[in-house]
């Protein structure tokens, strides 16, 4: 993000040509979200404004950019405390609520921040005036937050080092619950969503061992009790060594059939790079995308870059012919932005990317596995983490000495630099 302002874009969602662009100064932006009223879309802004970062949220004119209302809100609190407004959505009743945190002990980031308090802030989406402010001390930093059918809301967060948390509350502000989600002491949060039929999709990333601080993309399923149903980890979609690739995850947004997973996979390891004909250097970052089931399981995994250079996904959402991620596209910085518009991803169903019909059969399978190909390709098999179980060249491999299970089947042509990645469930 740019020093000490928050830059906006607005630009077309068929050819990604810029229609307005506006700089708001002496404040860090966090998040942007959409409100529908009069038959126009506006945008809030929000975040931290000032040298003591207080909370700040802003409405924008959707057609020109221009500020409707630009508020802040204070907190009497001691020196060196830093509040902010993360996320906002706009709820049932046409109020917006925004989550965040109060009394933080860092600045200028959307990242987790310790040392403070959760915050929920409701505001009137006509004025910007605050109707009320929940604050939870038993949690420090509510990250994301849903609305459920009946009307309740939710907001995901953590204390340093332990578990992390999920708060009811309803739309007056007051708490019903907070409950630790156990076993997800390792979890970074990022984000949160619900489906249309209340479940709860916590995402995140997760540590795990190895020599370059690796992390994997953790999807957590919770009910509206606040009771996991599962937790899964994800890594490696380019293949490369585990003990050093990081997978971020940042956002987390759901559909009817399924789950899309943003974020960025790379490795910040000065001992460590390796090379992939197919791939950018593991010491480039890419956006990573991946979509599952409801129930966990990979649909699908894809890669982008822009132009070999660091492009962590660090946002996305859903459109109706596929998806819009937003990228980190410098080297190791935050000012500049890249926007990527993927079409029809044919997310339910395998399809060979090129013009190769191409199929994988049989699946399930108890042994073999068969390309409806003549020619041989590069065939890699890793398990739901990543782990590349063996790898050959040919048209036809046999996976019968595997224990049974779901696994990951890539299949690439380095003639045309194609790549097709296909979920195997083995008998």
């Amino acid at each position: 993000m740019p020093d000490n302002e928050s830059r906006i874009h607005k630009i077309n969602g068929n050819n990604g040509e810029l229609i307005w662009s506006i700089t708001i100064e002496n404040t860090v932006g966090f998040g942007i979200s959409e409100i529908n009223d009069n038959n126009r879309v506006d945008y809030i802004v929000c975040g931290g404004v000032g040298s003591s970062q207080e909370r700040w949220i802003a409405r924008l004119n959707g057609e020109n950019g221009s500020i409707v209302w630009n508020r802040t809100y204070n907190i009497n609190q001691g020196n060196n405390m830093f509040d902010g407004v993360r996320t906002t959505i706009v709820g049932s009743d046409g109020y917006i609520y925004g989550s965040g945190f109060v009394g933080g002990d860092e600045s200028n980031t959307i990242f987790v921040v310790y040392g403070g308090s959760a915050m929920v802030i409701k505001v009137n989406p006509d004025n910007g005036n605050e109707v009320w402010t929940h604050i939870n001390d038993q949690t420090e930093y509510a990250m994301s937050m849903v609305e459920s059918s009946n009307g309740s809301f939710f907001y995901g967060s953590t204390n340093y080092d332990e578990n992390l948390t999920l708060t009811k509350i309803n739309s007056n502000g007051t708490e019903t619950w907070t409950r630790q989600l156990a076993g997800t002491d390792s979890v970074i949060p990022a984000d949160l969503d619900i489906t249309n039929e209340d479940i709860i999709f916590y995402g995140g990333h997760s540590y795990r061992d190895g020599n370059g601080e690796p992390f994997d993309y953790t999807s957590i399923r919770i009910d509206l009790e606040g009771n996991i149903d599962w937790i899964k980890n994800y890594a490696g979609p380019r293949g490369y060594n585990l003990e050093y690739i990081r997978n971020e995850l940042y956002g987390i947004k759901t559909i009817e059939n399924g789950v899309y997973l943003f974020g960025g996979t790379g490795d910040e390891d000065e001992s460590y790079s390796e090379d992939s004909s197919v791939y950018e250097s593991s010491d480039v970052w890419n956006g990573w995308v991946l979509f599952t089931d409801l129930n966990g399981n990979i649909i699908r995994s894809d890669v982008f870059c822009h132009n070999n250079v660091n492009t962590a996904t660090e946002y996305g959402d859903i459109t109706e012919d596929g998806y819009m991620i937003f990228n980190d596209t410098d080297a190791f910085g935050d000012t500049e932005v890249g926007v990527m518009k993927i079409l029809n991803p044919s997310l339910s169903k395998n399809d060979i990317l090129g013009d190769h019909n191409t199929f994988l059969y049989p699946n399930p399978t108890s042994s073999y596995i068969n390309l409806d190909v003549n020619k041989n390709y590069q065939i890699v098999v890793c398990d739901m983490l990543g782990n590349k179980m063996f790898s050959q060249f040919g048209n036809k491999i046999n996976i019968e000495h595997l224990p049974s299970a779901t696994y990951i089947v890539s299949i690439t042509d380095k003639d045309n630099d194609e790549k097709l990645i296909y979920k195997v469930i083995k008998n």
